[in-house]
């Protein structure tokens, strides 16, 4: 919300902004003339330089051909005269056919050995080596003819030039800046005058919108003056009307539904207690179930036993019991479930391998029952720190479904093992591939149904393992089916 508001900006600050711009708008437009006419005057001055000295060098060369063919004239006239007469006969010529120089042209006459003979003019100290000279060898009278033009008043000429632009530049500068400054003031004036009919219009529509929350009152659309403005009220007036509707038809829903929750909610409870009631029965059922169960089996182990110690054993006597100890198992698996919410299964040191072989010895009738024999390869002084009843029920239901699942007048192999420091219990039989191992550990799944069951000792097995860190690893093909247990070494 801080963030939204953050940046959320108002009319004054959209204004301040659109007038900020129009503002450098302006300033940077006027800029951009004044750069343009500032370049179009550079040119302007580069072409009239280039104009005056294209001209000053055409002067140049026109006193130039001037002088060779007044020199030209002397020499042909001068026959059987030596050179130094000519030389002076040509200085004379010069000075009464050519006027005195103006200071910009000149003519002048020099020896091919470097000795100057004449020179129509001297040029300020200034000027040297700023004018334009043009020179001939006229080879007869090793003379080299010259003709100069100074180009002191180019420098006159651009001054004024400047001087001109500089006032065209200052009046244009004041023109411009002064229609901007006007067109500026108009254009904020206009703006703000805008600008707070909008105000004044969004003031009034946030204001009828609060109304309207309170008393669903429409809008007025006489107060509206832009079209803009006059949409969103229009679709907000029928917006109002909609909710206006959709609340009355809620008022009324929530007077008939006040007297349909009340009843539903006392129906409700006396369903619960009823549920409470039919679940307290079968929890003292399962209970009671389980204690008149435990006390027959006991019985009938207790009197198999004294049997076998009387007489020879007997092969039926050997089924049955095998039965019996199948019941057993299902027994000690309902006592757990019933009670593990209830009791706290304290740990101790266990001998693992002392632990495996009495479980192993007592299921040994079952696997005979069942035409099997378990082959046992447990390591000695194997120990973990585990609750006894919890292992019991990791081994029996272990032992228990590889003898059920098992082909006849095949080994089982029970293995227990160290490894590193993990202790690893394995029973692995014979028998038809697992179905689906991602199911195995479900409550209640049953790999094969017609084999019976309840379908809680693996998922028994499963909770206990997940409880103390124990890893499950199941290996199962066409041949084979091994269930491996990975526990803490102790």
């Amino acid at each position: 919300m801080l963030q939204k508001r953050k940046d959320t900006k108002s009319i004054n600050q959209i204004n301040f902004m659109a007038i900020l711009f129009a503002g450098v708008f302006a300033f940077i437009s006027a800029c951009l003339v004044i750069v343009n006419e500032y370049i179009d005057f550079q040119k302007e001055i580069k072409i009239i330089e280039e104009s005056y000295i294209q001209t000053q060098q055409n002067s140049a060369e026109a006193q130039l051909l001037l002088l060779h063919n007044i020199t030209q004239y002397r020499f042909s006239q001068s026959e059987g005269l030596s050179k130094e007469q000519i030389y002076h006969k040509l200085k004379e010529d010069l000075k009464a056919l050519i006027p005195p120089s103006n200071g910009q042209n000149y003519l002048f006459l020099e020896h091919s050995s470097g000795k100057m003979l004449y020179r129509s003019a001297e040029l300020p100290v200034e000027d040297v080596g700023k004018d334009i000279v043009v020179t001939e060898h006229y080879a007869p009278l090793e003379l080299i003819l010259g003709s100069g033009v100074s180009t002191h008043n180019i420098e006159n000429v651009l001054a004024e030039k400047k001087k001109a632009y500089q006032d065209k530049i200052i009046n244009f500068v004041l023109k411009i800046y002064m229609l901007t400054l006007f067109l500026y003031l108009v254009s904020t004036v206009e703006y703000r005058y805008v600008s707070d009919i909008m105000k004044r219009e969004i003031r009034f529509i946030v204001y009828s919108f609060k109304k309207a929350s309170q008393s669903y009152e429409f809008i007025d659309m006489e107060k509206i003056k832009f079209q803009e403005f006059q949409e969103i009220v229009t679709h907000a007036n029928v917006m109002i009307e909609e909710i206006k509707a959709k609340n009355n038809a809620l008022v009324e829903l929530n007077s008939n539904l006040e007297g349909i929750v009340e009843q539903k909610t006392v129906e409700l409870k006396r369903s619960i207690d009823f549920t409470q009631e039919l679940l307290e029965k079968q929890d003292r059922f399962v209970k009671n179930a389980i204690h008149e169960i435990n006390t027959p089996l006991s019985i009938i182990l207790m009197n198999i036993d004294l049997y076998n110690l009387k007489f020879e054993t007997n092969p039926y006597l050997l089924k049955i019991e095998a039965a019996v100890k199948v019941l057993d198992n299902i027994y000690e698996d309902l006592a757990y479930v019933v009670k593990k919410d209830r009791v706290v299964y304290e740990k101790s040191m266990i001998n693992f391998s002392t632990f495996l072989t009495e479980r192993v010895d007592y299921f040994e009738d079952v696997a005979q029952g069942n035409k099997l024999h378990i082959s046992t390869n447990i390591a000695p002084e194997l120990f973990i720190l585990f609750n006894e009843i919890e292992l019991q029920r990791i081994c029996d239901n272990n032992l228990s479904n590889a003898i059920k699942y098992s082909y006849e007048k095949q080994p089982l192999h029970v293995k227990l093992y160290a490894h590193e420091n993990e202790v690893v219990f394995e029973v692995e039989n014979r028998g038809e591939k697992i179905k689906a191992p991602e199911q195995l550990f479900n409550r209640y799944y049953r790999e094969d149904e017609a084999r019976g069951g309840f379908g809680l000792g693996l998922n028994i097995v499963k909770e206990i393992c997940d409880a103390n860190d124990v890893m499950i690893e199941v290996d199962s093909d066409e041949s084979k089916t091994c269930f491996r247990y990975r526990f803490v070494r102790g």
